[in-house]
């Protein structure tokens, strides 16, 4: 089978559609349609080839990198070239550029993949600022909220990341739930292995960027607060703007790390007692499984697809939304623990993982969805 999967910039080891999760589909060709990769030196797998489309895209959330990624895809490949009719399907990989819609010519199956509604980032931004932010934040998803709509009206075939976020496609976009499939985030447990917790190097840690009101940056301060106030070490991994580093550097006892390798985070996580998140809608949560496939406990906020992830592992992980002091509460009652116990809530929530979030489930489910789609 040939998959051509487009996308305006490749998270290598995020978003869903990783590459260790294409690598565990070998009987699928897959050529990648990009601008660009993160990170650049990622090593591809032998069954994927990439494409790059030489453009500056802009700003996401204006919609200018879905909109100008379109038109150039299709300035390198017009409608009615042979480039398509090569693939068994094209995937849309959380890529909305409306000049999109004119590969429904060329009669080659289309998937359009979501790994969050835009609709949920929105309410979330609107909810999280102040009046005149929240018309700025109208104006930032105008487009992106009208192409997400219209290509889950219009495309045949749509998928997601979670129950929960199929549901939420469901309800703000108009389209029976059971027409969504279905795709969850895997675990490589082979590479995300625990390391020795009795010789961790940091008590917490933080994973992702939190430009985005979505992530609930404000929240996190609150708990790095309370937490360095304790006189536990934290982590801090991710991109951060500049009055969110400025923030961070008055609160003790946080390193903070920024953008790191895949081989640095999994280093960190392994190094780490606790893994916190303050995010206020998730499509899944990729890095809560990460977390606990190390055997940390991954605490988070009941936000998104948080609940259907963790609940089945230990419902003790689900926070209440927004309340940073429940949140640090829940991480000093786990540190309290004595060592063996806390190796033994480890093994539990690395076995749990390991069991309901195999990549390799997460990769059949995605080919069993290919199959379907292109018969």
């Amino acid at each position: 089978m040939r998959v051509c999967l487009l996308i305006p910039a490749l998270d290598a080891f995020k978003g869903g559609n990783h590459l260790p999760l294409l690598a565990a589909l070998p009987e699928v060709e897959f050529t990648i349609l990009t601008s660009r990769v993160k990170p650049p030196d990622a090593v591809l797998p032998r069954n994927i080839r990439l494409e790059f489309i030489d453009a500056r895209l802009g700003s996401y959330y204006y919609g200018c990198a879905d909109w100008r990624f379109g038109r150039v895809v299709l300035r390198s490949h017009p409608i009615n070239d042979p480039f398509w009719k090569a693939f068994d399907v094209i995937h849309l990989n959380q890529t909305m550029g409306p000049a999109l819609l004119e590969l429904k010519k060329m009669h080659v199956p289309l998937l359009f993949f979501i790994h969050h509604p835009v609709s949920a980032d929105r309410q979330v931004a609107l909810e999280e600022s102040s009046m005149v932010e929240g018309w700025r934040w109208r104006l930032k998803y105008a487009l992106l909220l009208h192409w997400q709509r219209r290509f889950v009206r219009e495309i045949a075939h749509v998928a997601t990341v979670s129950h929960t976020a199929a549901q939420r496609i469901a309800s703000d976009y108009g389209r029976p739930v059971d027409g969504i499939g279905v795709v969850p985030n895997g675990i490589d447990s082979a590479l995300f292995t625990p390391g020795d917790l009795a010789s961790s190097g940091f008590d917490v840690i933080a994973i992702g960027s939190f430009v985005h009101p979505r992530k609930g940056f404000r929240y996190l301060v609150e708990a790095y607060r309370e937490l360095s106030a304790k006189g536990l070490r934290i982590a801090d991994v991710g991109r951060r703007s500049a009055v969110q580093q400025a923030a961070l550097r008055g609160i003790p006892n946080v390193r903070r790390v920024g953008i790191v390798k895949q081989e640095e985070l999994l280093s960190l996580l392994r190094r780490s007692s606790v893994l916190l998140s303050t995010s206020l809608y998730e499509g899944f949560g990729l890095s809560l499984i990460e977390a606990l496939a190390c055997g940390r406990p991954s605490f988070a906020f009941d936000a998104g697809a948080v609940r259907e992830v963790l609940q089945p592992i230990d419902p003790g992980l689900i926070v209440p939304t927004r309340n940073a002091k429940e949140l640090v509460r829940r991480v000093l009652q786990f540190l309290q623990v004595p060592v063996a116990e806390r190796v033994s809530k480890g093994e539990h929530y690395r076995a749990e993982v390991v069991r309901l979030y195999p990549l390799e489930s997460s990769a059949q489910a995605l080919h069993r969805l290919y199959e379907r789609i292109a018969t």
